[in-house]
């Protein structure tokens, strides 16, 4: 029985890990600029330099904030492969274990799926904070997959359980989310679109810089 749960969730990280490099073999193929991949990494470490601090309370970081921004502004390619790279680049400082996996899967897809519906979360406030409150709780569903091999059996009570146990802390990720795309977003829309008129689309930003003169 160990064998057979051991070779299904290895399938299923090699499945996970051929999706992940086939996004970025899709981002490959877009040509990003050499401006656009160091844009990328600026806002990994932002993302990181947002979670480091408060990193002994699970769920209280600016990490989600700033890949949700990302997918919103620079679109759901850019917030896909900073969401799948931030936890390596976090691993760094806090460890990396097999969850680190399933961080980039949650991470990814929380800046795709807002570059994908950015085009709703621009226009009404209400709205991000319902997305990035929502992925709190998704984010955590998705981790919490990490710590199934721990239990002894794999039951509906014991995984209903794990579930009940993260739910403090997902609480904690979602009304953080909730509150820093209520009051910040603005804020940071304006740098980060000044960024990628500067650097991903210099010709629009002198277009811009031309109509302001």
């Amino acid at each position: 029985m160990d064998l057979i749960i051991l070779s299904t969730w290895s399938i299923f990280l090699v499945l996970i890990i051929g999706i992940i490099l086939a996004f970025f073999r899709i981002f490959e193929k877009s040509k990003p600029s050499v401006e656009h991949l160091v844009l990328v990494a600026i806002l990994i470490a932002i993302a990181v330099m947002g979670t480091l601090p408060t990193a002994a309370v699970p769920g209280l970081q600016a990490a989600s904030f700033i890949i949700i921004m990302t997918g919103i502004v620079f679109g759901k390619e850019t917030g896909f492969i900073t969401g799948v790279l931030t936890p390596l680049v976090m691993s760094l400082f806090l460890g990396m274990g097999y969850w680190t996996v399933l961080q980039m899967i949650a991470w990814g897809l929380m800046g795709l799926n807002a570059g994908i519906l950015s085009p709703k979360l621009e226009k009404s406030r209400y709205s991000r904070a319902i997305f990035g409150f929502g992925w709190g709780f998704f984010y955590g569903w998705i981790t919490n997959i990490s710590m199934l091999p721990f239990l002894s059996s794999v039951t509906v009570a014991s995984v209903l359980g794990v579930y009940a146990a993260s739910f403090p802390f997902d609480m904690i990720h979602a009304v953080t989310n909730a509150v820093l795309l209520f009051l910040f977003y603005s804020l940071f829309e304006r740098i980060f679109k000044r960024a990628k008129e500067r650097f991903i689309n210099p010709a629009e930003g002198k277009k811009h810089t031309g109509t302001r003169e």
